[in-house]
């Protein structure tokens, strides 16, 4: 399987870090990938966690560099503008985790937008919230 990941460049929470490390040896299994968008804060937090695991880690950077974490990773795609890549990164998984700064949605925001485009091409995704709670998004939810 492949997990995306999205979140938020301030970084994830101790309780995100928690519930995202438990989700990702959850679901692990051998040969797996985990795509994310290689930016500072979650990414590269998300980044650590699924190399502990033991996932096949692919990046999918943007074409602007100045927010990117520069993870070495098994794999890296085409750098893409940001709301290209995200799309990428939808689109190369079946899952998505997603680790907003906030507890509800925001229109601007690109972790959301994400999470839009997840539902609307009928992916699973799971929300991990800074208090450590997770919601299951269903696939096609408006």
């Amino acid at each position: 399987m492949s997990v995306g990941f999205t979140g938020t460049q301030r970084g994830m929470t101790e309780p995100q870090k928690k519930a995202m490390k438990r989700a990702l040896k959850l679901f692990y299994e051998e040969n797996d990938q985990f795509h994310h968008g290689d930016c500072i804060g979650a990414d590269s937090e998300a980044h650590q966690i699924a190399r502990e695991v033991g996932y096949f880690i692919v990046l999918h950077p943007p074409t602007n560099s100045s927010k990117r974490a520069f993870c070495k990773a098994d794999k890296e795609e085409k750098a893409l503008p940001y709301l290209e890549r995200n799309l990428q990164i939808v689109k190369s998984t079946q899952f998505l985790l997603a680790t907003p700064k906030g507890m509800s949605e925001e229109r601007r925001s690109g972790t959301w937008s994400t999470i839009r485009k997840a539902k609307k091409m009928g992916r699973k995704i799971m929300i991990i919230f800074p208090n450590g709670q997770v919601q299951i998004a269903m696939e096609n939810e408006e």
